[in-house]
């Protein structure tokens, strides 16, 4: 459901609801919208409120960078995560990274890149350090009228150049609407 904000003074607010009916969970996602900056919340019937946080836009000279600040409720962990459009919005470069509270530790840093190819082609590509994990994949909605095709390619960089092939996991999926 939504209600929209009429003027840039009014608080939008937005809800999704999910219901898994096989193992009786509900995930509700909550935002709420006053011009740029939204708050959300994530809740669950098994871990209740699971994630708050906060998303905003800031000016940096002539970039736009979306920062979106959250608290990871179970796991006292806070999530940073900055967002930027590069190359006239044909580029998307994101990071993030957790910081445990009671570890006083940083972890679950990600870097991403999107680069739009052509219209309807998508190459993506994230690493994640933690995990020595490099995704690839490639997201093509013009190869079929009305659905999305997308190969994806996970690399473990650890351990020697043969072991490294043989532990890539290769990923295609179509998803369409009717």
């Amino acid at each position: 459901g939504l209600v929209e904000a009429a003027s840039a003074d009014d608080v939008g607010v937005d809800y999704e609801l999910k219901r898994d009916f096989s193992t009786r969970q509900t995930d509700v996602k909550l935002t709420a919208s006053l011009g740029d900056s939204k708050l959300n919340a994530n809740y669950d019937t098994e871990n209740q409120l699971r994630e708050v946080g906060v998303s905003s836009k800031l000016e940096l000279g002539d970039q736009t960078v979306n920062i979106e600040p959250s608290w990871l409720v179970k796991a006292k962990s806070a999530r940073v995560k900055l967002m930027s459009a590069l190359n006239n919005g044909k580029d998307k470069l994101s990071a993030q990274f957790d910081y445990d509270v009671d570890q006083q530790e940083v972890g679950g840093i990600e870097v991403s890149l999107d680069r739009q190819l052509e219209e309807g082609k998508v190459l993506h590509a994230s690493y994640k350090p933690d995990k020595s994990d490099l995704e690839l994949s490639l997201e093509d909605s013009t190869f079929e009228s009305g659905a999305t095709w997308t190969a994806t390619a996970n690399v473990p960089l650890e351990g020697d150049a043969g072991g490294i092939l043989d532990n890539a996991r290769v990923t295609l999926k179509r998803s369409w609407a009717w």
